[in-house]
């Protein structure tokens, strides 16, 4: 019996569709970081720096929450979000007050556009984050 390739036509098509949603999904997920920075900090926003921040933010996020889970998960999540507003202050080149705002306005615009897609009859994959 001979073995069969290593990649098959359809596990490669499956891969770049894998890699397209994660591309939609990313920018989805920039675009309420976008309009934040367009509110508060309009001479710096660009959806390229809305793409780092939304990238750079999830990564520290997930390295601090899995970095402190086995000790103190609550530990995780507020240095997380500690890590969340450095990067913000890195990316947008802000001050601490207007990371913090950029934050939890950037929140409540995700949430809105949430409530506004599932009226639609859209919901996302990444929802139950919120």
């Amino acid at each position: 019996m001979q073995p069969g390739p290593l990649i098959s036509p359809s596990g490669a098509f499956d891969a770049i569709i894998a890699i397209a949603v994660f591309i939609i999904l990313w920018i989805l997920t920039s675009f309420p970081l976008y309009l934040a920075s367009k509110i508060l900090v309009h001479e710096r926003s660009q959806i390229v720096r809305a793409l780092a921040g939304t990238f750079f933010s999830a990564a520290t996020f997930l390295f601090f929450l899995f970095l402190f889970s086995f000790l103190f998960p609550p530990m995780g999540l507020i240095m997380g979000f500690v890590g969340i507003l450095f990067v913000l202050m890195i990316v947008f080149q802000i001050g601490l007050t207007k990371a913090f705002v950029m934050a939890i306005l950037t929140f409540i615009v995700y949430a809105v556009l949430l409530l506004l897609l599932a009226v639609v009859g859209i919901v996302l994959p990444f929802v139950h984050l919120i």
